[in-house]
């Protein structure tokens, strides 16, 4: 359940916990934007007293079966989906653009003052508009080729996904049913809670924890699923602990 790194997101945690006792951890969500980094509100972020992962390790090596595994070929599949989405946004970016620009020219030149119109301001905009008309139309079809291209692989694909999806979760039923168990005995051998809080508008959640070991878990939807981090928080550490995409993994759902 661990996938590829991705840059999709970084986390930046300032950490302050004691050698011997319990303090505040401020955990710090952080998506990419169009703009880089953009604050992640109403994310829930949640702080175990143990390797959440390492309980699913144990559970996938019980397991009577092997755990199912994408096809290679379905992967793959899903690599062109995403490329073709990659290329279909982006020139459907360009195509915004130029029709943007298109409108602001059409705006300059109708607020001109008639007479003006054989002027060399007026007609170097004439000019510019009549050659963004015909990039507009280009790229208008090429964005919905894309998009076409787009959309008929992923319905290609429909029914693989389907079908590997009802024997996962058949599979996940079965292998993780003792997992809830699992983590209330550890609770209770340990002595200590799993907390959970919610980030605010400046993507920051504070939580106070008693002394031992915690890790922090947070996940974003991402185009190929999820980024996933599940991080055991050092307790050396007294300063901001920037944590980057080495620290988390992206991981297919389907």
């Amino acid at each position: 359940m661990r996938g590829k790194r991705s840059s999709f997101l970084i986390i930046g945690t300032a950490v302050a916990l004691s050698a011997c006792g319990g303090s505040d951890v401020t955990v710090q969500v952080l998506g990419e934007g169009a703009d880089g980094p953009s604050p992640q509100a109403n994310l829930e972020v949640f702080f175990y007293p143990f390797d959440r992962d390492s309980v699913f390790d144990a559970l996938d090596a019980e397991a009577s079966t092997p755990k199912p595994e994408i096809p290679e070929e379905m992967l793959a599949t899903f690599a062109q989906i995403r490329s073709l989405q990659e290329e279909w946004r982006s020139k459907e970016a360009e195509w915004s653009e130029a029709r943007d620009r298109m409108q602001t020219l059409s705006e300059e030149m109708q607020g001109m003052d008639p007479r003006s119109r054989g002027t060399r301001e007026y007609m170097s905009k004439y000019e510019e508009f009549q050659q963004l008309e015909g990039s507009e139309g280009r790229l208008n079809r090429e964005k919905q080729a894309l998009f076409e291209q787009f959309t008929a692989m992923q319905d290609s694909v429909t029914t693989q996904v389907d079908d590997f999806k009802a024997v996962r979760d058949t599979w996940e039923d079965d292998a993780y049913a003792g997992y809830f168990d699992a983590e209330q005995s550890l609770v209770i051998e340990l002595g200590r809670q799993v907390f959970a809080d919610t980030t605010g508008a400046d993507g920051y959640v504070t939580q106070a924890l008693p002394a031992g070991d915690w890790w922090v878990n947070a996940r974003i939807r991402v185009p190929v699923g999820e980024f996933v981090w599940n991080l055991k928080i050092d307790p050396t550490q007294v300063d901001t602990l920037r944590l980057d995409i080495s620290n988390g993994g992206e991981r297919i759902r389907l």
